[in-house]
């Protein structure tokens, strides 16, 4: 009543002193102020929004789930599962997958490091239609239906039907979306160890993430979003949702040169999730590598058949890739006889296998178990030598042998399974370090090489190199049946 009077005698006031035309005027804007007030206190809405229309933009600071980004230049993340767990005091566990990936195709690596602390969530500055516990209920709610209904058995991810609750997470265009990095929740620092992508480049690796939802995030508006950040990079933003916005579409392989009869296009619904087929293509003397969205573009492999369409029925072709094989024919390979000293040593590897664990003898003649450090493992070698007369040799570990990824006067760089790795040596081994290889006969013994837990022989190009006579006539063999 009071402010009713207020108003009543500032209209008497006005009426005296003010003419007739400025008086309805004053009095229009007047009405149109208390009609905006009393309508807010009526219907108490949330803050406005102001968020521009939801319409299929991108921006690459700002993604939806299952949408790569680009973290520190050549490190590829996706979130690639998502579930939510009601705790005994009526809060919530949010859980996520990422995916993580190195792809280097250049000289320059990147060693960026991908430690826990990378990862908080936070709030952005835009308002979703409810409070976050609205979608963290929705969330829930999916992840309990699908551990009843034990459909999806193991993990359980219900990142596709998070398209069913969209609406009440987002309501407009998240291009530009900066979170506020004064409102975050951290997980345990301790949810995976640090590591270090380069290490294992090509190779993904996934790692989990909880985050117990505070009260703040629960009962605001604004929506929550997972944050990767660190001082020196670009913050990146992972809306919890799967874009709102997608449509049907169709992939078409390109087996470029090669032939597949398992591999079929296939026609992708909206907001499915669809893995890479597990056949591949054949190409007579190459190995097929990955599939890309650009013919013969490293640049662009893709992981997962998971697209952004921005028109119905679009089609999305994708490209094989693939990487000459070795042709065995043109080298020495295991069990073959290559010759040193025009024919006074004839030598061959036996067997070449991998272990977590070896033997060798001290210069005591005792013996040493090895176990292989963590990740690493031991290459070892079953070498012959069948001596006949001629210029005789004492073995050393100083030039006699090396483990190397270059073959004496070929170019084997090109070829898949190529790494680049220092020379090593193997371990000391007096079971044939001075060994004195005098007589005519057989020699045999083993070679052990600690190498890293990723090499292959069958992935990966190793070659032996044999040197007795420093540098005089050294000899390759190719570590291949």
């Amino acid at each position: 009543m009071k402010f009713l009077e207020g108003i009543q005698k500032f209209v008497e006031l006005i009426t005296i002193k003010i003419p007739m035309s400025i008086r309805i005027l004053f009095g229009v804007i007047i009405l149109a102020i208390v009609g905006i007030a009393i309508y807010n206190s009526i219907t108490n809405q949330n803050p406005p929004t102001n968020n521009p229309p939801l319409v299929e933009e991108y921006d690459e600071n700002n993604n939806f789930l299952y949408e790569e980004f680009v973290f520190a230049d050549e490190i590829f993340m996706k979130v690639v599962g998502i579930n939510a767990v009601e705790t005994e005091d009526e809060k919530y566990m949010l859980n996520l997958s990422i995916r993580v990936e190195q792809w280097n195709t250049d000289i320059n690596v990147n060693q960026q490091d991908i430690k826990s602390e990378y990862f908080e969530l936070r709030l952005v500055d835009m308002y979703a239609r409810s409070n976050m516990s609205i979608f963290m209920e929705a969330l829930a709610n999916a992840t309990f239906s699908a551990m009843l209904s034990g459909a999806i058995g193991g993990d359980i991810n219900v990142i596709e039907e998070t398209l069913g609750f969209a609406e009440d997470y987002i309501t407009g265009s998240i291009e530009n979306a900066v979170s506020n990095k004064n409102k975050v929740i951290k997980g345990d620092p301790n949810q995976f160890e640090t590591f270090e992508p380069y290490r294992n480049n090509g190779v993904s690796s996934f790692i989990e993430l909880s985050f117990l939802l505070t009260d703040e995030f629960l009962n605001s508006t604004q929506v929550m979003v997972l944050s990767i950040d660190t001082w020196d990079r670009i913050e990146q933003n992972v809306f919890l949702i799967l874009r709102p916005n997608l449509h049907d579409y169709n992939v078409h392989f390109d087996f470029n040169g090669g032939t597949s009869s398992e591999i079929i296009d296939i026609n992708i619904s909206k907001g499915q999730i669809e893995e890479l087929p597990t056949a591949t293509p054949y190409k007579e003397g190459y190995q097929f590598l990955y599939w890309s969205s650009v013919k013969d573009s490293p640049e662009t492999k893709i992981r997962d058949l998971y697209f952004y369409a921005s028109e119905n029925e679009l089609v999305y072709t994708v490209y094989a890739n693939y990487q000459e094989l070795v042709p065995l024919d043109e080298y020495i390979n295991i069990n073959e006889d290559t010759i040193l000293e025009n024919g006074v040593y004839t030598i061959k590897i036996t067997n070449a296998s991998f272990s977590n664990e070896a033997t060798t003898l001290n210069k005591n003649d005792s013996e040493n178990h090895l176990i292989a450090p963590q990740g690493s493992k031991y290459l070892i070698l079953n070498v012959s030598i069948l001596k006949t007369e001629g210029k005789n040799h004492t073995l050393d570990n100083d030039n006699d042998f090396h483990l190397e990824n270059t073959y004496i006067n070929k170019d084997i760089s090109k070829y898949y399974g190529f790494i680049d790795f220092a020379s090593l040596r193997p371990i000391n081994d007096y079971s044939w370090i001075d060994l004195e290889i005098k007589e005519p006969g057989i020699y045999e013994f083993n070679l052990v090489f600690e190498v890293s837990e990723n090499m292959s022989l069958v992935d990966n190009i190793l070659v032996l190199e044999i040197d007795f006579f420093i540098g005089y006539n050294a000899v390759s063999i190719l570590l291949k049946d």
